[in-house]
């Protein structure tokens, strides 16, 4: 079985960055990325296997590493070789203050769900007649946790200030990683 090669923001070249597979969300992606790094989310990337193995070599990056991370043992249990993880990620390649592409369009899915999350679970806290808003909210957060489909994300996705320019689908869950 072939190791996976841990390479350093600045072991990259620039010219290599477009053999950079991002595999966060594409709603994580459009906010900031790095410039030439193509968005293939870790749900997509079997799917995209074919296209993948025109490549001489992958580099895999994601925010942390994590998402990056579990991406590479998919790819390898495919057949993938020359396998690179920038570690890090995202959060390494700015730490080697190497540049990106920002797209600052207010709160993230996450974030908007989490406010909404936390606004539902104070109101029913505050106002006893509301409780029901904070079992609704609770009850909301575990199925999201069981299944790692967040429906007030998918909601949310679909309203007109979070939709991405050239969008296929709108993200499903509230994975960062």
């Amino acid at each position: 079985m072939n190791v996976i090669q841990h390479l350093k923001a600045d072991q990259i070249p620039a010219e290599k960055t477009g053999l950079i597979v991002d595999v966060r969300s594409p709603d994580e992606f459009a906010q900031e990325h790095i410039p030439g790094s193509v968005n293939i989310p870790l749900q997509a990337l079997s799917a995209s296997a074919e296209q993948l193995k025109a490549l001489p070599e992958i580099i895999v990056s994601c925010r942390s590493g994590n998402r990056a991370s579990q991406a590479c043992q998919q790819l390898q249990a495919l057949g993938f070789q020359n396998l690179q993880l920038l570690d890090g990620g995202l959060q390494g390649w700015k730490a080697a203050q190497r540049e990106t592409r920002v797209f600052k369009k207010g709160y993230s899915i996450m974030q908007q769900v989490q406010i909404i999350v936390g606004v539902m679970v104070l109101t029913g806290v505050l106002f006893k007649p509301l409780w029901f808003l904070a079992l609704i909210a609770g009850a909301g957060m575990l199925v999201a946790g069981l299944t790692n489909t967040c429906m007030m994300a998918v909601i949310l996705g679909k309203m007109p200030w979070n939709r991405l320019p050239n969008q296929q689908k709108p993200p499903t869950n509230c994975s960062l990683g």
